[in-house]
């Protein structure tokens, strides 16, 4: 059964999310993509089917609507990744041993950004790639910069405000050398129908073990056929495992 968490990010700010399982298990983190929040359908299927394999789980928002929770108007990507990294350090402090972490979308940068880098294994389920909010990008109109809020909206169905600082940031990443310093193992999980097929572009400039699975007639949430989320749990699954008895570090 999941359990609420709280963790403090700083004097300002929590992080709110739901914990299920032991801190002697392996631990499977989700991080949710752009505008996404945890309780999404696929990102419960995952921590459920997660559970019943064997790990601890943990799913969480990267804002909310909490009082001490952040607005997404006022996060940078440096902002997501930096409270994952808080997130892990939470849970190394509580004596797990094995982390791992997937990521949907957004939620990849996240990972591929994190200073700490202290997990042992991640896969990256159709991550983005060269993504604008300033800019016309897969098909997505650019934003409109209102001087008065200092942001971006984003008319994408459900209208959207995007700071500044985030847009800016995005704009500049090195998309094609994002993953030159990333020393943790990780497998990319591309949709085959999907708009995002140039992020196998990560698995170059990288020294570390790598690998990248295509799911045919897949799109973006990998909903288009039964049985096909499975697929990308058991393959995240075996992954992982093959860094169970890994050092960590």
């Amino acid at each position: 059964m999941e359990k609420n968490f709280k963790i403090k990010l700083s004097k300002k700010f929590s992080l709110y999310g739901k914990f299920s399982g032991s801190f002697n298990q392996p631990l499977f983190i989700i991080v949710h993509g752009f505008s996404g929040n945890m309780d999404e359908e696929f990102y419960y299927s995952a921590t459920r089917w997660f559970r019943k394999h064997g790990f601890s789980t943990f799913r969480f928002n990267l804002y909310g609507y909490q009082k001490d929770a952040r607005q997404l108007m006022n996060c940078t990507l440096k902002t997501h990744s930096a409270d994952l990294d808080t997130v892990v350090r939470y849970f190394r402090k509580r004596g797990v041993k094995k982390i791992f972490i997937a990521g949907h979308s957004f939620g990849g940068l996240s990972i591929f950004c994190s200073y700490d880098q202290d997990f042992d294994g991640a896969v990256l389920w159709d991550p983005s790639y060269k993504i604008s909010f300033t800019k016309t990008a897969h098909g997505f109109p650019r934003g409109k910069y209102i001087k008065e809020i200092n942001g971006y909206l984003m008319k994408w169905g459900v209208n959207l405000i995007i700071g500044k600082a985030m847009a800016e940031e995005v704009d500049s990443l090195p998309w094609d050398s994002i993953t030159k310093n990333f020393k943790v193992p990780f497998k990319i999980i591309l949709a085959g129908k999907g708009v995002l097929k140039s992020a196998k572009k990560y698995l170059n400039g990288t020294k570390v073990k790598k690998d990248l699975m295509v799911i045919k007639g897949a799109t973006h949430y990998f909903n288009d056929q039964g049985g096909m989320r499975e697929n990308i749990f058991k393959a995240s699954e075996e992954w992982f495992k093959k860094f169970m008895k890994a050092t960590t570090g």
